[in-house]
């Protein structure tokens, strides 16, 4: 079945999306943000259409949305434009590398990207609006809320829980059968061995006052 994908986003990652969105035979993509974070000198063959204009050019019935925002907000940015999207009447759309290694039992939410050489074992399920960089491992039983986001060649051992609105930096390690709590953020390189309840934290060794920050509070400028 053809697919038109409008992809929402500026900036590289949006253009990288926009590319994998093609190579994957993508009739049209099409590019989209809100009017005034539209730059007049982005880069890249596509034109923006405005966002708050685009039912009127693009028909919902006849397109798919994803969202390429990475971790605004903890998450929240991409998952309320994609609400918004969707109360437009738009399908949502996911992109799954065909490098990808997927265990059978394995599934992966609606609005997802899985990048080139992700490995998920059997019985790995992952939540809704995920984003999951290169190369990143989820052994068996593995769960992933929804509204998280993953950067490249993260490590969850088996069984481990990863809450919703979740942000792993790149190569974070996470042990077998761990719980990680919702809007946790962890650096890049950060190594969990325990479990956690608090709602956001980052390794011990960060805890200064001034390094803990609740994404949940942010606000975009």
């Amino acid at each position: 079945m053809s697919r038109k994908i409008i992809v929402f986003g500026v900036g590289p990652f949006s253009r990288m999306v926009c590319s994998l969105f093609a190579d994957s035979g993508a009739d049209a993509v099409v590019r989209t943000a809100h009017q005034r974070f539209i730059p007049q000198d982005e880069q890249g063959d596509l034109p923006f259409v405005p966002f708050e204009a685009l039912a009127q050019s693009h028909p919902p019935h006849e397109y798919e949305v994803f969202v390429a925002l990475e971790h605004a907000r903890q998450n929240a940015a991409r998952a309320e434009i994609a609400e918004t999207a969707r109360q437009q009447g738009y399908r949502l759309a996911s992109y799954v590398s065909p490098s990808a290694q997927l265990g059978a039992g394995v599934v992966i939410g609606e609005h997802s990207l899985v990048l080139e050489g992700v490995i998920a074992q059997y019985g790995v399920q992952i939540g809704d609006n995920v984003i999951v960089g290169a190369k990143c491992f989820f052994g068996q039983g593995t769960e992933v809320g929804k509204n998280a986001y993953f950067g490249s060649a993260v490590f969850v051992d088996r069984y481990a829980k990863i809450g919703s609105h979740c942000t792993m930096g790149s190569q974070v390690r996470i042990a077998e059968s761990v719980n990680v709590p919702a809007w946790s953020y962890l650096r890049a390189f950060e190594d969990v061995r325990a479990s956690s309840t608090e709602p956001v934290f980052v390794h011990e060794a960060l805890r200064a006052a001034a390094r803990i920050v609740d994404r949940r509070l942010a606000v975009e400028k």
